[in-house]
């Protein structure tokens, strides 16, 4: 009896490798986009730390207007790196969309060729009982003709 062989095996370790590599990428990706949005949560609490001290300077028994007005700068400064962060935030996030895009396509690609091999190997399967099948009728067959 002749082996199963899938012809498009190779086809489909290629496409396996192709999802393997795709899963990592997003993975880096999704890992890159939380971090981000960790120090933009970083900045955030800065920002509000910042503005707390500020207030507590310039209602407070010592006021010092160029301590607040350093305060305030701060507050600008930290106020433009979270919109810059917000901005690189959403340029991790299309990349993100586009990956996740990539991996779900190379996961359909898998998936229609290894239910080609399921559909191949049951046709296979079918064929091998059909056979034994015949090689029992011919044993049963032969034996009424001998006896």
């Amino acid at each position: 009896m002749r082996r199963f062989k899938f012809t498009l095996e190779s086809v489909l370790t290629v496409r396996k490798k192709a999802l393997e590599d795709a899963r990592i990428r997003l993975a880096s990706i999704m890992n890159i986009f939380n971090k981000q949005n960790e120090i933009l949560n970083e900045m955030e609490i800065a920002l509000q730390n910042v503005r707390n001290d500020s207030e507590r300077y310039l209602f407070g028994e010592t006021f010092s207007p160029c301590l607040v007005s350093n305060y305030n700068s701060f507050a600008s400064k930290i106020i433009q790196d979270i919109t810059t962060q917000k901005l690189i935030i959403e340029k991790t996030k299309t990349d993100l969309l586009r990956q996740q895009e990539l991996t779900k396509k190379a996961y359909i690609e898998v998936k229609s060729l290894e239910k080609l091999k399921e559909k191949q190997k049951a046709q296979y399967d079918r064929e091998v009982l059909q056979e034994e099948f015949k090689l029992i009728d011919d044993i049963v067959n032969s034996r009424r003709t001998i006896a």
